[in-house]
């Protein structure tokens, strides 16, 4: 026990609880990217670092071959756990797969279980004494081959690792180049080891990282924030992105991604697409597959089906370069445009509608008051007209005048109804009253096609809405009814108040309507209408308006009609009545 409390072996147990420090430092950040297996690696390194000095505190060979199985076996998982860290850190997730990393495991666990059957097999060592208290053993030749493909492994990561450290930022690949190089003095001192067996007294304490290595590659993560800043720079701004990243060699693979791309290119057969060609994942848009494959600078529009919803994507892809200008691949950036293209698309609808309506509203406002006009010139031109006539012109003057005001009047609702933050003015009022104002500006257009009109409103139903709203809206159903009625026909109005709802109903006996006419009401882009029953004519703006208002009043239209038997429109008030 005297042998620990010698330099050498303090030395040994310093490097040891660094390597501890340097464990529990990197447990913290295991969530990123490479360093849940380095995690493992460092769990072997603290192993054998222990075994190492218990057995040098060991005196009988028993003891001391105990622990160096211990040793062995460490070291031996240290090689796939090494092969997983790499993959993991390069992002070659389809090897990382359970049913490859439990094979890959299972291969060595088979050489362990060779180790510590060495007793009956004698496998391993051909020799094993102890010389000045020092435990020296030499190999067989399936040992040594089986170690040499061990070290084969390791220096092909070794070279994964320069040329991923290559590939990062100056500050980093220092650091990176320099951590790397005293991450491989133990692999060096354990081939040292191998095939000078002799040199293993002073060998052994040097391969537990003996003295400075340690302290070095400890300050290095410490100093860099290898395992903090990088990853956690790496995921905070690539994986929380709002555009998408796709990364691809010159070979056409995908290197890297973030959960943008991902979320959108994985969406067909949820397999991982790192890994995977351009040609198999990119098939849908062949401008993009295209400059990947060119390797050029392309500006590309896509489109795709993300569950029930369609989205739309701007593709910009760049070609990265080394400093000798030589292409190194491609970097897809992704921009979501779909409330963009939305945007655009309902901008589209309504200019569409603008247009219809212009059409509408230039000739069905010209039309009118060019009647008027010539009405007005006839009763100047014809002084000594019979009174009868003079009588049935004033009329058709004043019908004109009154559907021109009724035109205007939904026009000027309409494009006040389309501006944002428009406020309405509820009140409580009488609902008799608000319907008799209503109808009194159309009683004419009853008289001259002889409608009856029959109003059924109990006085004390109040309403508490925008009155103005409301008045506008019945004399719109109302203007329809009569447009649409017979000669002689018979027009209906009533409201029923219920359970806090109020129904206003304006039903008429006239032609009615087909269920595709019916549709037509609803459909907020169409502002056809068609010709009334005595050749009336309209833009189609009057139920558009009232629906549009109903809606801010919280209320609702509803329709029920028949071709050639009527048609009935219910105003429903949601907590219109006001007791």
């Amino acid at each position: 026990m005297d042998e620990l409390w010698a330099l050498p072996s303090i030395t040994i147990i310093l490097s040891a609880i660094l390597m501890c420090i340097m464990l529990m430092y990197a447990i913290v950040y295991r969530q990123e990217r490479g360093v849940r297996y380095f995690v493992w690696v460092l769990v072997c390194r603290v192993v054998y670092a222990g075994c190492v000095i218990l057995e040098i505190s060991r005196s009988d060979l028993q003891s001391k071959l105990f622990f160096r199985n211990i040793e062995q076996t460490a070291l031996l998982f240290m090689v796939p756990l090494m092969v997983l860290f790499v993959l993991d850190l390069v992002g070659k997730d389809k090897w990382l797969r359970l049913r490859w990393s439990l094979s890959l495991l299972a291969v060595f666990a088979c050489w362990a279980v060779v180790i510590w059957a060495e007793p009956y097999w004698h496998v391993i060592n051909r020799t094993q004494e102890l010389i000045n208290g020092h435990l020296v053993t030499t190999k067989t030749p399936y040992s040594l081959a089986f170690n040499l493909m061990c070290y084969a492994i390791i220096a092909c990561c070794v070279f994964v690792l320069v040329r991923y450290i290559r590939s990062t930022r100056p500050e980093i690949r220092r650091a990176g180049m320099w951590l790397l190089l005293f991450g491989c003095i133990p692999a060096l001192v354990e081939m040292m080891k191998l095939f000078k067996p002799n040199l293993s007294p002073w060998l052994l304490p040097l391969s537990v990282y003996s003295g400075i290595c340690g302290i070095i590659m400890f300050w290095i993560i410490l100093r860099k924030k290898l395992f903090s800043s990088v990853p956690m720079a790496r995921n905070i701004v690539v994986e929380t992105m709002h555009e998408g990243m796709l990364i691809m060699n010159t070979d056409g693979n995908i290197i890297d991604s973030n959960r943008f791309a991902r979320l959108l290119l994985e969406v067909d057969d949820n397999r991982p697409i790192l890994g995977r060609s351009y040609g198999e994942v990119l098939t849908a848009w062949p401008q993009w597959q295209s400059a990947c494959a060119r390797m050029e600078e392309c500006r590309v529009e896509i489109s795709t089906r993300i569950g029930h919803e369609k989205k739309s994507y701007i593709v910009n892809v760049y070609p990265f370069f080394t400093q000798r200008q030589r292409k190194l691949g491609t970097i897809s950036i992704i921009i979501d445009i779909t409330e963009k293209q939305q945007a655009l698309e309902q901008i589209a609808r309504l200019n569409q509608m603008k247009d219809q309506l212009f059409t509408a509203v230039s000739h069905d406002i010209r039309n009118p008051l060019a009647v008027q006009i010539n009405l007005l010139e006839l009763l100047e031109q014809d002084n000594e007209s019979s009174h009868q006539a003079n009588r049935e012109v004033f009329h058709a003057l004043s019908e004109q005048i009154r559907n021109t005001y009724a035109m205007v009047e939904n026009l000027v609702e309409w494009f006040r109804g389309q501006k944002e933050g428009i406020v309405l003015h509820p009140e409580s009022f009488i609902l008799s009253r608000a319907v008799e104002e209503a109808c009194r500006i159309l009683v004419l257009n009853c008289e001259v096609k002889q409608l009856t009109l029959q109003i059924h409103v109990d006085e004390e139903i109040r309403v508490h809405t925008d009155r103005e709203v409301l008045i506008l809206v019945i004399r719109n159903l109302l203007s329809n009814a009569i447009k649409y009625s017979i000669q002689g026909g018979v027009i209906l109005i009533r409201a029923i108040a219920s359970g806090g709802r109020v129904e206003i109903t304006v039903q008429d006996d006239g032609i009615g309507m087909s269920e595709k006419q019916i549709s037509h009401v609803f459909d907020d882009t169409r502002f056809d209408s068609t010709i009334g029953t005595a050749g009336e004519k309209g833009t189609g703006l009057g139920l558009l308006v009232s629906r549009q208002f109903l809606r801010l009043c919280d209320g609702h239209l509803k329709v029920r009609s028949k071709l050639g038997s009527g048609s009935s429109f219910t105003i429903v008030l949601e907590d219109g009545d006001l007791r």
